[in-house]
């Protein structure tokens, strides 16, 4: 049987440490020093702690210890109490934070309330989902590089520096309402039985853009709706714009054909009039 691999809790403690250096970067206070594993001495005994982070702000110094647990159920009272412990034998005012990944149970949330320790739960990201991306949509990615420091396990040496790189991605996935067709009078008339134009029974049929077929007035193939509407999304990707209303106006004698009248050619009168949103 494999041996089960220990939880040291380390990589848990290092994400924790990363995001304190973090906050070294931002404006809001000063950061004088952050540390991981630091050895602080106490009023009766030495206490390690996962993170220490000293910083001023207004002209008062503070400090603040950060108890880091990867456990694998939520934190009791007890291990409160516990820490708060180590927070009394400390010298001078030291808050104190504490991380998990599996919550806390009731009584240590009354506990940590009455005493300002402040809690925190930090777990894993859940999956990010993939991108749809429809074949009308387009999407911008930019890359993202932001720096941090990291302190060198060895104290005398200076903290190395990492480069995260992440990408944001805005995903354009058009929609559209009022999709019209303006048609022909007379066409229409001389091409759909009366029995269908009065009773209004005449509907077109829904279909997927590359379907619905364009012809010339030979009955010749000149195209299909999906081209059209990629050229207007062109251009309205170019204004770079949220929503538009469009006129797309043929530039020549253009019909409908059987795939989306049912089986007649119709004459359009203007063009198709849609709107994205």
């Amino acid at each position: 049987m494999a041996k089960r691999k220990k939880n040291t809790g380390l990589p848990y403690e290092r994400l924790v440490q990363a995001i304190f250096q973090a906050i070294h970067d931002q404006e809001e206070v000063a950061t004088i020093n952050v540390e991981q594993h630091k050895t602080l001495q106490g009023k009766t005994v030495p206490h390690d702690v996962d993170v220490y982070w000293k910083f001023e702000k207004g002209g008062i110094i503070y400090e603040t210890i950060v108890q880091a647990k990867d456990w694998q159920s939520p934190v009791k009272k007890g291990q409160l109490i516990e820490f708060k412990g180590v927070l009394d034998d400390l010298p001078g005012q030291v808050r104190g934070l504490f991380v998990t990944r599996t919550g806390y149970q009731k009584g240590a949330k009354d506990f940590a309330a009455a005493h300002k320790i402040i809690l925190y739960e930090l777990g894993e990201l859940p999956p990010k989902k993939n991108v749809n991306l429809t074949t009308l949509g387009w999407a911008v990615a930019k890359a993202d590089i932001r720096s941090f420091s990291i302190p060198s396990k060895n104290p005398e040496e200076k903290p190395v520096e990492e480069l995260a790189v992440g990408i944001n991605m805005t995903v354009f996935n058009p929609r559209f309402s009022n999709l019209v067709f303006e048609v022909d009078g007379t066409s229409f008339q001389q091409n759909v039985p009366a029995s269908e134009r009065d009773n209004g029974k005449f509907k077109l049929h829904t279909l997927p853009f590359q379907e619905i077929i364009l012809y010339d007035q030979n009955r010749a193939f000149v195209g299909n709706l999906d081209t059209i509407v990629r050229k207007e999304l062109a251009i309205i990707k170019g204004e770079k714009l949220d929503r538009k209303h469009v006129v797309h106006v043929f530039d020549r004698d253009t019909f409908l054909g059987p795939s989306i009248t049912g089986g007649y050619f119709i004459k359009t009168k203007q063009g198709l009039v849609r709107r994205r949103n």
